[in-house]
């Protein structure tokens, strides 16, 4: 962040272009970092006391160009380009236009990065240090920044070494619970119904023997509830084999998740660039066909009720089968 015009507020000797200057993490006082040393501490602590920010001077806020290509989000105070209609860092929905000139005067707004910059984690930027125009295997940084638009804090970092490095092992607990639901809410769709697939499959024993607990008593099950018995010790051993499976399944996704969604991001983007014939993409755009859709979870469990219906038929009307080839033997 630039300080120019800025005091420090230890010797109250104004900033240079050559100055080491540090940050308190808790009310965003700028100090050189030698009088910070020296008293270990902030020299504006009757602000933390108060729960109040450091703010900068008038004098420094005039030298300051204006800036109305922002649109600060209301919740993680991200900045967001002029337009959009979503956060890209945390989704929540933003004014259709602000005035980033209305709040100058009092200082709330005058570096479209200051309230990001300014957390309880020290000093940070939307990109983290790292350079937006980097690229990352088709794609800019700054571009897969846009298109995961959500939690981008957690994925440039692991993207950033998946690039690097070459590795694509990382640990993604949502895809360790609910891939599927993971996959369809990132617009993942052919992992989403992969995931969905292979997961109905693999509890589909264990699914049987519960409907089996489920007909006890109801008319007209008689005939099914049978079968099922028929082929229980069957079922039982197919379920203690596909539930470990299950459980290996689930741990591939949760270590290749975000590789897959590293790679999928990089497609999409080189995809938008040939649709729009390698012209420069703007935010919007890139915004447009990533971040998440909660929607896509519903739709996913529908479809999985589906397959899972359509499998429970299967697996009866296979057992059945085999139910009447033993009476026949």
């Amino acid at each position: 962040m630039n300080f120019k015009g800025e005091k420090c507020v230890a010797c109250g000797n104004e900033f240079t272009a050559d100055d080491d200057i540090v940050v308190c993490p808790e009310c965003g006082s700028p100090h050189h970092r030698s009088c910070y040393t020296a008293e270990n501490k902030c020299a504006n602590e009757s602000l933390h006391a108060a729960g109040q920010k450091w703010q900068r001077t008038s004098k420094s806020l005039q030298n300051k160009p204006k800036d109305n290509s922002f649109i600060i989000c209301p919740s993680c105070h991200m900045p967001n380009p002029n337009g959009s209609e979503q956060c890209m860092q945390c989704g929540t929905p933003l004014p259709k236009a602000v005035n980033t000139e209305a709040a100058s005067d009092t200082g709330e707004i005058h570096d479209p990065f200051s309230q990001y910059a300014n957390t309880e984690f020290g000093t940070l930027n939307p990109y983290l240090g790292f350079n937006p125009e980097e690229d990352m295997g088709g794609a800019t940084l700054k571009e897969v920044s846009q298109f995961v638009g959500t939690n981008t804090l957690y994925y440039i970092p692991i993207f950033k070494r998946m690039k690097d490095f070459g590795s694509k092992l990382s640990f993604n607990i949502s895809c360790l619970i609910f891939p599927w639901f993971y996959f369809a809410n990132r617009k993942m769709w052919l992992w989403a119904l992969l995931a969905a697939v292979i997961g109905v499959i693999l509890n589909l024993p264990y699914s049987v023997l519960v409907m089996a607990d489920g007909l006890e008593g109801v008319e007209g099950a008689e005939r099914m509830l049978s079968v099922i018995y028929e082929n229980q010790n069957l079922l039982e051993n197919l379920d203690s084999i596909f539930s470990p499976l299950n459980f290996a399944f689930k741990i591939v996704c949760c270590l290749f998740g975000n590789w897959l969604y590293y790679k999928f991001a990089l497609r999409s983007i080189k995809k938008l660039r040939l649709q729009n014939r390698n012209k420069k993409l703007s935010p919007q755009q890139v915004m447009a066909v990533g971040g998440v859709k909660p929607i896509n979870i519903i739709l996913i469990t529908i479809i999985m009720g589906a397959i899972s219906l359509a499998a429970l038929y299967a697996a009866f009307f296979m057992l059945d089968f085999l139910f009447t080839f033993n009476n026949l033997g």
